[in-house]
């Protein structure tokens, strides 16, 4: 319903989201008016096209991931490179379009119909609507031809990607040293050396304070902003004015009672012959005969205990306890779900080995009752009806906007809404109005600027906004006097990080060092450590750092590592491999389908990188410079 709303009263919309393997689509239409300077070409990839527009929305969406990251203020020393990676980005999608158009890669019509009446943007009560389908695209100045094609060569690369993840072979041995490598687990001792120990042997000339401003003026620009004021209403403080009674509750749940049923789950317990390094197919498919020959004379307990190589389950004589659908590996839920109680499956092959199943019980399905279920129902019910009521809300509030034209003050009055300020807006930034790009773009165009104008309606999580600029400042150089401090402050920490640099590196150098005699000293702590690869207890860089040692020469190295205000000292004693045997099933199959997107991924990566040295590209100069930023 909300996504309903936002396609009715915004010129802007995101319709389509797929989420496939390691890849988030997201096709995007617009018909915001653009002007002559961004219909330009910026870039020709073997003679197709790429205009300015393009790449402002590509290098936006970068941006906001970055600001993600590092907060509202992206560095400016990272603006080239990001708006580079924009560009790059967009020239590989441009040419594996074309590669798969040459080698013939198709998706069925009836394939993006189904996922087109499945889409939520299009339903009406449930239901495909197709005038609903013609409007909203006909609303955003799109055609169905358009829409679809689009929505094709989207799903067309995902192909490609699928292909080659699905046909990336992995033998034993490589999973083995994948799992023994990824799974690697490291001890040692670590030296914190906090940088702020050395500030007091800092001095800094308030001529150096000067001149670092002086000859950094581009690093004290202020940002081009926009005092905003905006209307919200939000399905939330909806939901909380909605009223219904007893009866209109208990209505639905009869109305939906399909919905309401537990699933069925089933109590199972096996016996796994794993094929490993050290079993072959052929191996494994024997034992795996001769335990079930045994079942004869001995109790599955007892042989799953003996022979089980699934860790997990063994100790226990196999016992899985109860799951439902979805939480075994294909074959083996097929044969479960397919058994009777206390029946015993003949072998099933995974990619983990060969099984003996033993179905032990089953909990059929149940009607949920309307008292256990009150609660969810009361939440379900009003947020319907909320979204009802939102949608004849957001309809209102659309039309006097509109009538408004350039206020908001009337419509706040008219609709008992607060009218919020939000100060200081520029084009990035992390407040929620910039998780929308569009309406950003319309705070910052000419109609809004020169003349206040009020945006569409949008909706933006669980609420539907409506905003105008108040006032607008030009990008100007901040005060020496408003950044001094700042300045002083990023001078001492520099400093006093590079005294930290140089201390640590004197301790390396020392022949013999005790990390826990330099405990004893302020601004230093000595722990001992054990960490994976995958570790998020220690920075990044650091677990890299440790991670880069040679086992050999491990007992002869010191692994120094900075990072914001610390300098790490890491001494490495031990090295123990991932062992397979310690993984249940699920855990190896999540493993190998890891694998296998990674070696699906290189090879993709490979491709598009061959594509790229082998194309005729031309960007337009100054596009990283600043020269084409509106």
């Amino acid at each position: 319903m909300l996504q309903t709303i936002r396609d009715k009263f915004t010129g802007w919309i995101a319709i389509v989201f797929i989420v496939l393997i390691s890849m988030t689509l997201v096709i995007s239409f617009g018909n915001m008016d653009q002007t002559p300077l961004q219909d330009d070409v910026v870039i020709t990839v073997n003679d197709e096209e790429i205009t300015l527009f393009e790449f402002q929305e590509e290098f936006s969406n970068k941006l906001v991931e970055f600001q993600d990251l590092l907060g509202d203020d992206v560095p400016e020393v990272l603006e080239k490179s990001i708006k580079e990676s924009a560009a790059e980005d967009l020239i590989i999608r441009r040419l594996l379009l074309d590669y798969l158009l040459e080698r013939g890669y198709r998706v069925s019509p009836e394939y993006v119909a189904e996922l087109i009446r499945t889409n939520e943007t299009f339903l009406l009560g449930g239901e495909f609507n197709i005038e609903n389908y013609k409007a909203i695209l006909a609303s955003q100045g799109v055609t169905i031809d358009q829409f679809e094609n689009d929505l094709r060569l989207q799903l067309e690369i995902n192909q490609l990607r699928r292909g080659f993840i699905e046909t990336a072979f992995i033998t034993n041995a490589e999973f083995t040293q994948f799992i023994e490598l990824q799974m690697q687990e490291r001890t040692g001792q670590l030296l914190t050396v906090d940088s702020s120990r050395f500030m007091d042997q800092v001095v800094i000339d308030p001529s150096e304070v000067n001149d670092y401003y002086q000859n950094n003026l581009d690093l004290f620009q202020s940002n081009e902003e926009v005092d905003v004021e905006y209307l919200e209403i939000s399905i939330e403080d909806v939901a909380q004015q909605v009223e219904f009674t007893s009866d209109d509750l208990k209505e639905y749940y009869e109305n939906n009672l399909d919905r309401f049923v537990t699933n069925e789950e089933r109590k199972s317990s096996h016996i796994l012959v794993a094929i490993d390094e050290d079993t072959t197919d052929e191996q494994a498919a024997e034992l795996i005969g001769e335990i079930q020959l045994k079942l004869e004379i001995e109790t599955f307990e007892d042989l799953a205990k003996q022979y089980s190589d699934d860790p997990g389950s063994a100790t226990q004589g196999g016992d899985l306890g109860w799951a439902e659908t979805g939480l075994f590996v294909p074959e083996f839920e097929s044969a479960l779900f397919s058994m009777n109680v206390g029946e015993v499956s003949t072998p099933v092959k995974t990619d983990f080995g060969y099984h003996l199943i033993r179905m032990d019980d089953v909990k059929t399905g149940q009607q949920q009752s309307f008292d256990e279920i009150e609660y969810e129902l009361e939440l379900e019910y009003s947020r319907q009806l909320a979204e009802e009521e939102l949608f004849v809300l957001a309809d209102q509030m659309a039309d006097l906007t509109l009538q408004s034209y350039n206020e908001l003050a009337s419509v706040a009055d008219k609709m008992n809404l607060e009218l919020n300020a939000l100060d200081a807006f520029s084009r990035s930034g992390s407040t929620f109005l910039h998780q929308d790009l569009e309406m950003v773009n319309i705070l910052f165009s000419p109609g809004s600027i020169e003349l206040g104008e009020n945006t569409p309606l949008f909706q933006i999580g669980d609420s539907v906004i409506v905003a105008r600029a108040k006032s607008h400042r030009m990008p100007a150089t901040r005060e020496f006097s408003s950044v001094q401090s700042d300045i002083e402050s990023f001078l001492m920490s520099d400093r006093a990080m590079s005294l930290a640099n140089d201390y640590a590196e004197g301790l390396r150098s020392q022949e013999s060092l005790n990390f826990a005699d330099l405990a004893a000293e302020e601004g230093i702590k000595s722990e001992d450590f054990q960490i994976l690869r995958n570790s998020t207890n220690y920075p990044r860089g650091l677990t890299e750092a440790i991670f880069s040692m040679h086992k050999d020469h491990m007992d002869q190295e010191i692994v120094v590592f900075s990072e914001l205000n610390n300098v790490y000292l890491a001494k490495v004693s031990s090295v123990s491999s991932g062992n397979l045997s310690f993984f249940s099933d699920q855990e190896r199959s999540d493993a190998k389908s890891d694998l296998s997107q990674q070696y699906g991924s290189e090879d993709l990566n490979g491709l598009a990188q061959s594509l790229r040295e082998n194309a005729e590209v031309f960007i337009e100069p100054g596009l990283y410079e600043g020269l084409f930023d509106l």
